[in-house]
């Protein structure tokens, strides 16, 4: 977030604007998260249901997040970055805390499951987030550097651009393997209950 801030103030946006960035963001996490979880128990009974919706959130993650972080303009930019927070964060609700609940065969198993996804994800942004983003732009800050406030943001959106890219296509790439694994694990039930429910030769 931090670096997130330091780049709007480099696009030259005004402190009321960039506070709006919070704000809209606030608003449209917090709806983006409902929609998800309403789109996976809407699409729970395909072949790639709730995993499908998750892998459309992260490819469309990247594009909005792309496209704010490139984008010159406020309008333009504050919309892109609504719309990332609109569909970027059905992960959780959509497919990863049901399936969790669905592998899991008691609350503590699901408390573990949990526990490890948390300190996965924590762990990662703490060590390939802001440090790796900081890492990778530390040029920017050299006093001796001479370059406009607009030459340093693009320097900047394009190390966040990369990093994140990278990441959630690793994101997207286990979703699509996670996806084929509950096919399959459907099938299989269809194939049982088609077994129990044939009536028994003689």
């Amino acid at each position: 977030m931090s670096f997130l801030l330091l780049l709007l103030e480099w696009k030259d946006f005004t402190k009321e604007q960039i506070i709006s960035f919070q704000i809209v963001g606030g608003i449209m996490g917090t709806n983006g998260a409902l929609l998800g979880g309403v789109l996976g128990d809407y699409f729970a009974e395909h072949s790639y249901g709730r995993v499908g919706v998750a892998i459309f959130s992260v490819l469309s993650g990247i594009i909005f997040y792309g496209l704010f972080l490139f984008a010159e303009s406020y309008s333009i930019c504050i919309t892109c970055y609504g719309l990332f927070h609109l569909t970027g964060g059905w992960c959780p609700a959509a497919a990863c805390r049901p399936l969790c609940a669905e592998l899991a065969q008691n609350k503590s198993e699901r408390a573990q499951i949990v526990a490890a996804w948390v300190l996965l994800e924590k762990t990662s942004s703490s060590v390939f987030g802001a440090p790796l983003v900081g890492f990778l732009t530390r040029r920017l800050f050299d006093e001796n550097l001479v370059s406009t406030n607009q030459e340093k943001a693009s320097v900047l959106a394009m190390n966040m651009f990369l990093l994140s890219t990278f990441f959630w296509s690793m994101c997207a790439y286990f979703f699509m393997m996670m996806g084929r694994a509950e096919h399959n694990r459907k099938l299989e039930v269809k194939m049982k209950n088609k077994r129990g429910s044939s009536p028994l030769l003689v």
